[in-house]
């Protein structure tokens, strides 16, 4: 199963052109089964009243899902998925935001899909700006997550935080962390901001970053690209839990 997590921007590209063309381009010549999409537009005048996840659905031929982050009287901006595979179920989580702080609005997009091999969670969130509101927004996560352990997940998102970050490793401790690359910003990527997770019903086969000249002007982050696949019940070792902690 090929995964790709990527912010899109909204569909515009680092010379200012709005062109979902392009984002559709780069997504088609890596041919993801799943594509979890944050920065995206829905009915907003800034992008033509379009609701981006659709109209990247249609041209693809996914099936999509949206959830808000941010709503107006008209128009949203939030988190899409789109995906090979039936979705059996869609849900918003929201995440918390810093009390009396301009912040935005952050969420996470849960998708439960009808993998040829069982059903599989797939998670997709835009994490904030700010330190301390990454770390609560990933212990929200966390406790999201041991509700429903019993299914296969894969996370995956800009979490606007660098590998070594407490938010990034108090994940790890509990699910497993593709090795991530730099994704920003896209034309010379140098900073690794968006990632990949799994469980451990999960393998990891190959992880990669399209350079294209296409993709470094799609947006002004690169594509993260994951090929998992599924591994066999008996090897899925069981391992004594641990506690989230961002004080150590």
């Amino acid at each position: 199963m090929r995964i790709m997590t990527y912010n899109i921007r909204a569909g515009r590209g680092l010379d200012g052109r709005l062109s979902l063309d392009r984002i559709a381009q780069v997504i088609e010549a890596e041919s993801p089964d799943v594509v979890a999409l944050q920065e995206v537009d829905s009915q907003r005048k800034r992008t033509t009243y379009v609701d981006q996840a659709q109209v990247l659905a249609e041209k693809l031929g996914y099936h999509c899902a949206f959830v808000h982050a941010r709503r107006w009287t008209r128009g949203e901006y939030g988190n899409a998925i789109l995906s090979r595979f039936p979705m059996l179920d869609v849900q918003r989580l929201a995440l918390p935001r810093p009390a009396r702080l301009p912040a935005e609005s952050r969420c996470v997009l849960q998708c439960r899909l009808a993998h040829p091999e069982g059903q599989v969670n797939v998670w997709n969130t835009h994490l904030g700006l700010l330190p301390a509101e990454r770390r609560a927004q990933v212990a929200v996560m966390i406790q999201e997550y041991l509700r429903h352990e019993q299914l296969p997940l894969i996370l995956c998102g800009d979490f606007n935080a660098r590998p070594r970050s407490k938010e990034i490793s108090g994940l790890a401790l509990h699910l497993q962390r593709v090795l991530s690359q730099r994704t920003f910003p896209g034309f010379l990527p140098v900073v690794h901001l968006d990632h990949v997770f799994h469980t451990r019903h999960l393998s990891v086969h190959r992880t990669f970053v399209p350079r294209t000249l296409l993709a470094r002007r799609a947006s002004d982050h690169l594509p993260l690209v994951v090929d998992l696949h599924w591994r066999k019940k008996s090897e899925v070792a069981l391992e004594p839990r641990q506690v989230l902690n961002f004080d150590r």
